[in-house]
């Protein structure tokens, strides 16, 4: 039987018996199952204590995150196009560096904004339009500066704002950073919540109350904001339950 007679029978057989329809589950119906949450967590748990976190880097620069939470991440700020974003908790530079060249080269370039008490930066920040403001988030004389410079950006371009968290991941630290930067988050955009995956969420079990517990006590007190779990569709997340959208005013 030559090569052109078997693709004809391998037709007719797809015709009359075709492959059945595979439909994706939701991330609610993984999450919600007992078997594929075990999965999704003792995955998650592997590749953020097996040292594979730290392997990443932009520009030769290191950065301590995975290929999903970055996708997501960029994802999200081409759906929103926000002018602004603010990061707490600079260390090497390199994720402000990869959000504000890679919008830029999407034709949607915005200001990052990231504070650290000591930014190890290998390029000049300012060269990239990156502010880098060093003193600790939660400062009085910190979150003042970044509401001047929030303020006088969309005097001259108004536009959506976002902010990311990832600075000291204790919980008194993560609560006071909620309540400082969250009225920056602009209604529809987001509030990103990092590590909350410590503390055995699925990872290091040892860390003590962190973002996870910050974030659950947030939200009960600020209905504007709603946990996107379809941020964690690519199942690899340091982020569980941190993808935070707001979807009204604050009461």
């Amino acid at each position: 039987m030559n090569h052109s007679t078997r693709l004809r029978i391998a037709r007719v057989v797809r015709f009359l018996k075709p492959t059945p329809q595979k439909i994706p589950l939701s991330i609610e119906e993984v999450l919600g199952k007992s078997e594929s949450l075990d999965i999704v967590e003792r995955f998650n748990k592997l590749y953020y204590e097996g040292g594979l976190a730290g392997t990443l880097n932009w520009r030769g620069v290191p950065m301590i995150k995975n290929p999903c939470d970055l996708w997501t991440m960029l994802e999200l700020l081409q759906t929103i196009k926000p002018v602004v974003l603010v990061e707490t908790g600079t260390h090497h530079g390199a994720s402000a560096l990869y959000f504000a060249e890679m919008m830029k080269l999407l034709g949607s370039p915005l200001k990052v904004i990231t504070i650290d008490i000591n930014p190890k930066w290998h390029l000049d920040p300012e060269q990239f339009g990156i502010e880098s403001i060093i003193g600790y988030s939660t400062d009085r004389v910190v979150i003042e500066r970044v509401r001047n410079v929030v303020r006088e950006i969309l005097q001259n371009k108004p536009g959506p704002v976002m902010v990311t968290l990832d600075s000291d991941h204790s919980e008194d630290n993560v609560t006071r950073e909620l309540e400082l930067y969250s009225p920056l988050v602009t209604q529809n955009s987001y509030l990103v919540v990092e590590d909350t995956n410590v503390n055995g969420h699925p990872a290091a079990l040892d860390h003590g109350p962190g973002p996870w517990e910050a974030v659950e006590k947030f939200l009960v007190t600020h209905p504007d904001f709603v946990q996107d779990r379809a941020c964690e569709r690519h199942l690899l997340t340091f982020f569980p339950g941190g993808w935070l959208k707001r979807v009204g005013q604050r009461c």
